[in-house]
This record gives C-alpha cells, structure tokens and sequence, in this order.
C-alpha cells in the first residue's frame, strides 16, 4: 500500500509544487505542507485555491469566479447566496458539467432554499435515463448536498442512487471535479467497489486515476490498481487526500 507521507516528502524534497486545482485544494488542509512549498505563485486565484493568501475580488468570466468562491468556501468564508444562484443558472446555460456542478454545490451550502429543492428532488422515487457520459439535474442535486440528505433516506433508496449515479465517477475524474469527495461516505459504499475499479482500465487524464483513489481509499476500497495505472501525479493527488482525511 502507497505511503501518503513518503510521497509528498519525496515531492516536496524535490521542489514540487500543486498544479491541478485538485491538488491546490487538498494541499490547504494540510498547513505543514504548504510552508514547505517552493517558490512563489503568483496568480491571486492559485494563491487562494493554495491557501496563501485571501481569495481576490470576484472578478472575471465564470470560471474564474467559480475558483475564487471555492477559494472561499474551502477557507470557510461565506459566499452570498444570491450571487451564487445566478452563477449556478449561468454554469447551466454554459453546458459545462464541472462549472455547474461547481456552482450548485457552492451555491446548496450558503442557501437553504436550494439544499430543500435538492430534498425535494431526491424525495421522489423515479430515476431517470441518463446517456452515458451527460449528467442529469437530479445528479447535480445529489452531488450538491447528498451528504446532508442521503442519512434520513431509505436503505434501499440511497443503494438504488449510487447504482444510477455510479457512471458520473468517470465524468468527475476526467474533469478533477471532486463532485464526489463529500457525498461518498453518505452512499452505498459496496455499489461504488466495482465502478472504482473499473475506471482503471479507461483513459484518465492527469490526476484522474490519482482521484479514482483517493475515493477509493476514502470509503475502504482497495486503490492499488488506479495507483498502478497512474502516474506520478495520480500518486501526489491520492496522497494528498489521504493525508489530508488522517488529519481531520
């Protein structure tokens, strides 16, 4: 099995530094680490996804608005949730999966009225069709606030959503979205063994297989061979999760 520690100390002996936002999220909660960091980052949004610094002002296309409010959230700052839900309605109309989902998750966590239309949505026991590799709003609903919802449903009711919501893990790994980060311990964790495993024989972009493990590590599965099918930087992404979730 990977040793987490080993791994950051070789990378940061060697003068690595974070270079997805996956990895500028985990590296915030684990303070030793970012003041061994190398260098400086000089963009004011890295600096903020890094942890060095207060998030700019909110500024920018949708993007780069998305990555400050994380910055934010992930600081523990309050976002306004009026703002929030116009960004969600604008990641929409994008068609961007990763901007949407971003924004419908930031956007249930400052609005109590938008974790209660999740509720609704999931109170309703129909699932729809989803092609493969598209997400359905019933989807973004789940991912944006499951792990407040999931707990007061039925047994048999959180199993048949992981089934049906098991195919975005692919989409989330392509995109380094961690949509799936704070729901998974709410799901069906037996439902995702064979999903997990199967993403390591599909092509995963940088960091990809790295997060398809640290989700596995995260509810008790066995990542070796999303590690094996990785690289360097899938082993940097899964240590820093794992790292960062022994630390809390």
């Amino acid at each position: 099995m990977m040793n987490a520690e080993a791994v950051l100390n070789d990378w940061l002996a060697q003068g690595g530094r974070p270079e997805s936002d996956v990895e500028r999220r985990l590296i915030r909660r684990l303070p030793d680490l970012l003041s061994r960091l190398d260098g400086d980052v000089t963009d004011p949004v890295e600096r903020a996804l890094t942890g060095l610094e207060d998030p700019p002002p909110l500024e920018g296309d949708l993007n780069r608005r998305l990555r400050i409010m994380v910055s934010r959230s992930d600081a523990g700052m309050q976002n306004d949730p009026m703002i929030l839900a116009d960004m969600e309605a604008e990641a929409l109309e994008s068609g961007d999966a990763h901007l949407w989902m971003t924004a419908a998750r930031l956007h249930s966590l400052e609005s109590v009225a938008r974790e209660a239309e999740a509720r609704m949505a999931l109170s309703d026991q129909a699932l729809p069709y989803v092609f493969p590799g598209e997400i359905d709003p019933l989807m973004v609903h789940l991912l944006s606030a499951g792990e407040r919802i999931l707990p007061a449903l039925h047994v048999d009711w959180i199993r048949k959503l992981t089934v049906w919501l098991a195919p975005a893990l692919s989409l989330d790994c392509k995109c380094g979205g961690m949509w799936f980060w704070p729901v998974l311990r709410s799901l069906d964790a037996g439902k995702l063994t064979r999903p997990l495993a199967q993403l390591a024989g599909q092509r995963l972009p940088v960091g990809g297989y790295g997060l398809a493990a640290a989700y596995s590590r995260r509810i008790g599965l066995d990542d070796t061979a999303l590690l094996q099918a990785g690289g360097e930087r899938d082993h940097i992404v899964a240590s820093l999760a794992i790292l960062g979730d022994a630390s809390r």
